[in-house]
């Protein structure tokens, strides 16, 4: 939308307003999801059928093969062999969406079970997301495959620093391990869920005048 003004700063500053009121009603923005939030969602969509959540940062999963297709031979006085190795890479990206499986609880913690595909109807397949003492549903687990073996998962990039392995993200009194990056400072960075919502809660003033008392 292009606009064409003319007059002076005040004419400008209005419309300037009314297009960034246009461009924001009915705009989703990404919030973290927290139990508070869950248990008010449960409550409009409790089978979680319309519920759609979201990685708060790109998950790459390596898998390499359980066993390679090499060849080999003898010949002109030496071994010859020859193969092709071929691991599986998986992203989940930030704008992909998720729906939950199921809801069951690891070491009294609720966890949900989120499937990033469209043909996985199971737990098996999905990934699963624990609550953490700190408020938050952060990755625990990533699917294992059939032919491949465990999977190598990294947060953001594949840099050393952004390896994902079992930890406590902030304390040792945590009750769950999550898959996190270890910090230089001892914390973890893990991987949680958001939900997107629409919000528009304008202000509407009520006024109301005093008579004034005889």
């Amino acid at each position: 939308m292009i606009l064409t003004l003319k007059g002076g700063g005040r004419a400008f500053r209005s419309a300037l307003l009314v297009a960034v009121w246009v461009g924001l009603s009915g705009c989703a923005r990404r919030f973290d999801l927290t139990p508070g939030e869950l248990e008010r969602i449960q409550g409009l969509d409790p089978e979680y059928q319309e519920l759609r959540v979201y990685p708060k940062r790109l998950l790459i999963s390596d898998y390499p093969e359980v066993t390679e297709s090499i060849t080999r031979d003898v010949t002109r006085r030496k071994v010859v062999e020859r193969g092709a190795k071929k691991p599986l890479e998986r992203k989940i990206h930030r704008r992909d969406a998720g729906k939950v499986l199921a809801v069951d609880s690891l070491n009294g913690m609720p966890r949900l079970w989120v499937t990033f595909y469209s043909g996985c109807t199971e737990t098996a397949c999905a990934y699963a997301f624990v609550e953490t003492e700190h408020g938050y549903y952060s990755l625990v687990s990533v699917p294992e495959l059939e032919r491949y073996k465990e999977p190598r998962s990294f947060r953001r990039n594949r840099l050393k620093r952004n390896r994902l392995k079992l930890m406590r993200l902030r304390s040792m009194i945590e009750v769950n391990e999550v898959l996190a990056a270890r910090r230089r400072s001892g914390k973890g960075k893990s991987i949680e869920l958001q939900i997107r919502k629409d919000r528009w809660r304008p202000t509407r003033k009520q006024r109301d005048w005093a008579d004034g008392v005889r």
